[in-house]
């Protein structure tokens, strides 16, 4: 299912390359064997981000190539957010359970990204992998010579949750760096982790309330292409698709008023 949406989502791409041309796909080639660390540092330089936290995460990816979308519950319900590459076009698709909080979104979005880099021409799914791509976004999103400097001395929930909300990452996220840099035990963690699930709120801090990281590539590029002769109608001719489908692929809101029977 999730393959299937995946090519279904591309070929939307495709149908609208017709009428619009979309950022090129602008990964950088990592030789095989580079640390998730050193790659997440060659795409930061790749992309000239500056030192510091990334801003719009999801606005960035797109700008260069990545197309990313949000597909709803009960479409694909066995997996949570997944990466493919289909005729050099990279894809990222996600559920709301990845991106209803922006923290859990932002550091899945760069979970994935750090898949397209490493594991592209990899055909296995192991925990070994899912836990190169954990690194590559903690590493990508806090780089470890910005963390040395910014990390608190010693487990501050309040510290963390500041600090958290200038990078875009989540505490959960900042307890694990403080114990890759050395700041805290394992079982500090544990205890932490502990509190944190008593205080988190996982509605607290919508995506849609933070901007750049709505994905907006394929629903800017349908505007585009209805300036040019290729609206939803047109689209939905070339899909063999509704009209509605295809919103719902662009990720367009139904903005019909809804009868209540009462």
């Amino acid at each position: 299912m999730a393959l299937a949406t995946a090519a279904m989502v591309w070929e939307l791409m495709f149908a609208l390359e017709r009428y619009v041309k979309l950022p090129e796909a602008d990964l950088p080639v990592v030789p095989a064997g580079t640390s998730p660390a050193d790659a997440a540092v060659v795409l930061r330089r790749h992309w000239e981000l500056p030192d510091g936290p990334v801003k719009h995460l999801v606005a960035t990816a797109e700008s260069h190539g990545i197309v990313v979308t949000v597909r709803p519950l009960g479409e694909i319900d066995a997996v949570d957010a997944f990466s493919v590459v289909i005729l050099d076009r990279p894809l990222i698709i996600t559920t709301p359970r990845r991106s209803e909080n922006v923290f859990r979104h932002r550091f899945s979005i760069a979970h994935e990204i750090g898949h397209l880099l490493l594991h592209t021409d990899c055909g296995e799914h192991s925990a070994a992998i899912e836990k190169e791509a954990d690194e590559f976004a903690a590493a990508f999103l806090t780089p470890s010579s910005s963390m040395d400097a910014a990390l608190p001395q010693r487990l501050d929930l309040a510290a963390l949750d500041r600090l958290g909300r200038t990078w875009g990452v989540s505490p959960h996220s900042l307890i694990r760096r403080m114990v890759e840099r050395g700041r805290t035990t394992e079982s500090s963690a544990r205890r932490a982790y502990q509190r944190l699930a008593v205080l988190d709120d996982p509605d607290a801090d919508p995506t849609s309330s933070y901007a750049g990281e709505v994905p907006t590539l394929l629903r800017k590029a349908a505007e585009l292409a209805g300036d040019h002769g290729g609206g939803t109608p047109a689209l939905a001719d070339v899909l063999k698709l509704s009209t509605s489908q295809v919103r719902d692929l662009l990720g367009m809101a139904d903005q019909r008023p809804v009868l209540r029977i009462v």
